[in-house]
């Protein structure tokens, strides 16, 4: 297989440099900037192209590398070139492989390839890939599920039809994630910290409570006032919220309340659900 990467960003030239460390060939790069081109294909050992032409000619794979909002119109121009037996995929969590549209048409397959991770830096996270979970749809699936666990990824393969749930799932715990501990350290201020204060004093509490869901699962990593169905203590929290933080506050320990049902099936927690249902109607 030879891969050639449309676009020399963070997680282009990080996918490129991790194939290229497992003895997959990597063609080269090409991008809009040619000075962002050099640097990707020198950090890859690669070949930097001038012309789109020419690397898809190179190449009987291709990566597009771009911000999600150019795929498509980088599609349109690859689509006008030789495309027969060509695999062409994007590392988008939100698209689908349907954005190559017609592609099979053309004799090409299509694929999305997204790895569950934040990438930060082009020439550093590629480290960070050597452990990342990859989920893969589209109809070059198999292919690329071969090529990816043959580096030793882990793969999951999904239905496009399911793409927007399965972006949904990662900005649960990664974007949304980060606005609960900002809301967090916004309360520890009210109470006098300092910004840096309040960040030192929640990140044992942050990460102890990360690393116990992924070593345990949610339900038994679960603590706090809603799994002891403590309704007074919620009922101070309460006190101390907006209208519209109780809204979010009493949503979020309700699904709170379904785990520790499953925790302690035993538990009466039905005085505790009905007072949250009540800031939800």
């Amino acid at each position: 297989m030879k891969i050639g990467f449309i676009g020399a960003g963070k997680v282009g030239v990080s996918l490129g440099r991790l194939f290229a460390e497992h003895g997959v060939t990597v063609t080269g790069y090409f991008s809009r900037t040619p000075e962002h081109t050099r640097q990707a294909a020198e950090f890859t050992g690669s070949q930097p192209f001038a012309a789109l032409r020419d690397i898809v000619e190179a190449s009987d794979t291709l990566f597009v590398t771009t911000p999600d909002g150019a795929i498509a119109r980088v599609w349109d121009d690859i689509a006008r070139l030789p495309m027969k037996s060509k695999l062409i995929c994007h590392c988008s969590g939100s698209l689908s492989s349907e954005v190559f549209a017609g592609a099979e048409t053309l004799g090409a397959q299509a694929c999305s390839v997204h790895p569950l991770l934040a990438v930060s830096d082009r020439f550093t996270a590629w480290e960070g890939l050597e452990t990342a979970f990859f989920t893969i749809e589209g109809s070059g699936a198999q292919t690329m599920t071969g090529l990816m666990r043959s580096i030793g990824a882990s793969v999951a393969v999904i239905d496009a039809k399911d793409k927007p749930k399965y972006h949904l799932a990662a900005c649960v715990v990664s974007n949304l994630a980060v606005g609960l501990s900002a809301w967090g350290m916004d309360l520890l201020g009210e109470c006098g910290f300092t910004a840096e204060q309040a960040r030192t004093a929640l990140t044992p509490l942050i990460l102890g409570n990360a690393q116990n869901i992924c070593a345990k699962g949610p339900t038994a990593a679960l603590t706090g006032p809603a799994e002891r169905g403590d309704l007074g203590t919620i009922q101070k929290h309460m006190a101390c919220l907006s209208e519209d933080e109780r809204r979010l506050y009493a949503a979020l320990t309700g699904r709170l309340c379904r785990l520790a049902q499953i925790k302690h099936p035993d538990a009466d927690l039905t005085a505790l659900t009905s007072y949250l249902e009540g800031f939800l109607l």
